[in-house]
């Protein structure tokens, strides 16, 4: 082996499992193989595309949280507006209530944490994941203790998305200072 000389051993690489053919003129020929069963030729795996990787943006840490969470609180918003619509629609009220208003709270929760992750991915932030999550937690919290009795007034159209803001910043902190 150390000579450079072929080894006629298994080989300890990956088998490829794509089923595109591989290139004409590339690889052994139909008459190299042996004629015992007749086999397909595998192609090795293709490289990744460079389109198929998010694309970075310039802005990241602080910054990056504020705007991420300037857009979740604006999905927050959006959402919130969908599900009393809906209910009006369904129960003829603006409130679900009940087990079909808590699953709905769940549902747009996940939501907004998922959106926040994906925000937070794209523009480069470190523990997306965990950041979003907290951050969606602490709107939430804030959301109940300030903003509970006025969601149905215009003021709701900037204090959730600020809330949110402060919320993902304060996330971001957090889970840097612990992360270091």
């Amino acid at each position: 082996m150390a000579d450079g000389a072929p080894d006629d051993g298994p080989s300890l690489e990956m088998p490829s499992l794509s089923l595109r053919r591989r290139a004409r003129g590339a690889g052994p020929t139909a008459s190299s193989r042996p004629t015992a069963a007749p086999t397909r030729e595998v192609p090795p795996t293709p490289d990744p595309a460079p389109g198929r990787e998010l694309p970075r943006v310039p802005v990241t840490g602080l910054p990056a949280a504020a705007l991420t969470g300037a857009a979740v609180g604006g999905l927050a918003v959006a959402l919130a507006w969908l599900a009393g619509v809906g209910c009006e629609a369904v129960r003829g009220t603006s409130a679900c209530g009940g087990g079909p208003g808590l699953l709905l709270l769940v549902v747009v929760l996940a939501l907004l944490a998922w959106a926040g992750s994906l925000l937070l991915r794209l523009l480069g932030v470190p523990r997306a994941g965990s950041t979003s999550v907290l951050a969606v937690g602490i709107l939430a919290v804030l959301v109940l203790v300030f903003l509970l009795g006025s969601l149905d007034t215009w003021r709701a159209l900037v204090a959730v998305p600020l809330a949110s803001t402060v919320a993902f910043g304060a996330a971001w902190w957090v889970t840097t200072a612990a992360g270091d």
